[in-house]
């Protein structure tokens, strides 16, 4: 009866934890996709207005003396350099899942380790 349970307890965070994985990673990816785009067209509109675009430069600023462009730019140009920690984030999510799943199976692991013990000494 334990082993089933065990077993079902496992299933179940795997699953879980693998389609919030997929949820997570799928949602990551459009964003990444639509911010790059963003990014792009906001750049396109700092060259036309013919102010300051070199993210270098922008970022050393007074936030005071950027513009609603500009400051947009700092933000997406942030969303994207953190995409590859957004994806980590999302694969630590999924080993967490799973290893929750696991701790029913460890915990029977060490009473039968134990009881093998006790039943030896």
């Amino acid at each position: 009866m334990n082993e089933k349970f065990n077993k079902q307890f496992f299933w179940l965070f795997a699953i879980i934890g693998f389609f919030l994985s997929i949820f997570l990673f799928v949602n990551e990816f459009f964003l990444n996709q639509i911010v790059s785009d963003r990014f792009n067209l906001e750049m396109q509109m700092c060259a036309e207005a013919l102010s300051e675009c070199n993210l270098d430069v922008l970022v050393n600023m007074d936030l005071s003396e950027l513009n609603a462009n500009q400051l947009k730019l700092i933000e997406l140009n942030t969303i994207i350099e953190n995409y590859r920690q957004y994806i980590i984030k999302v694969l630590q999510i999924f080993f967490a899942f799973i290893f929750i799943g696991i701790i029913p199976y460890l915990i029977g692991l060490i009473r039968g380790l134990l009881l093998r013990k006790n039943k030896i000494i």
